[in-house]
């Protein structure tokens, strides 16, 4: 039982590690090999998020290349807690630090505000346009603010989009994938140890006679 107690232990830590990693910040190096960066704990519906996924993917395909940061609070920034309320300084902040693989459109959508550069480069007029687009409440309303303003720089660009499907029922959130994941390997943890304990009591119930003798 005490090696099943230690299997938890490195279960429950697995989980925990990738907050624990975070470095100085975080979406830089998502964003290098991701368009859209959000926290994986962020407890965010599945379709909100693939959407957004799915429009900024459609957009990058269709010639208009854009990164999308969606920063929840200030742990969403690391190192770099600061610039937490400054979206646009951390929007300049952000193109800096992914500038040797991206230099396109890049957009930060927070609970404070919007920002956006391209090429590095505060772009005031596409800044404006994006702050036309009302910011969502909790992290699922950030999401979906997101999605509207990549659709409008889109358009604005001259490049249409596919409408957004529609939102199933049944849809979970990043969070309940988690604690799902989480409950089967405890629960396949469980199983075996109350096998291994079944079979210990086998063979020592085999072995008492023997001893008897």
């Amino acid at each position: 039982m005490r090696r099943i107690g230690v299997l938890l232990v490195l279960l429950a830590a697995s989980v925990l590690t990738p907050a624990a990693l975070a470095d100085g910040d975080p979406a830089s190096d998502v964003l290098i090999v991701q368009k859209v960066f959000y926290p994986y704990y962020s407890n965010t519906p599945k379709d909100s998020v693939e959407q957004l996924n799915a429009t900024v993917a459609e957009a990058n395909k269709k010639g208009f290349p854009i990164r999308v940061a969606v920063i929840t609070s200030p742990y969403d920034l690391g190192a770099v807690s600061a610039l937490w309320g400054k979206p646009q300084p951390y929007a300049r902040f952000l193109s800096l630090e992914l500038a040797f693989a991206f230099k396109g459109p890049l957009l930060i959508v927070s609970p404070k505000g919007y920002g956006y550069v391209d090429r590095t480069k505060p772009v005031p007029a596409k800044l404006a346009l994006v702050r036309t687009v009302p910011i969502g409440k909790g992290n699922e309303g950030l999401v979906e603010s997101a999605d509207r303003a990549v659709r409008r720089l889109a358009t604005n660009a001259g490049v249409q989009l596919p409408a957004p499907a529609p939102k199933s029922s049944g849809s979970g959130s990043s969070m309940d994938t988690i604690v799902i994941a989480i409950a089967a390997a405890l629960g396949a943890l469980l199983v075996i140890a109350i096998e291994l304990f079944r079979r210990r009591r086998r063979r020592r119930a085999t072995a008492q006679p023997e001893s008897a003798h």
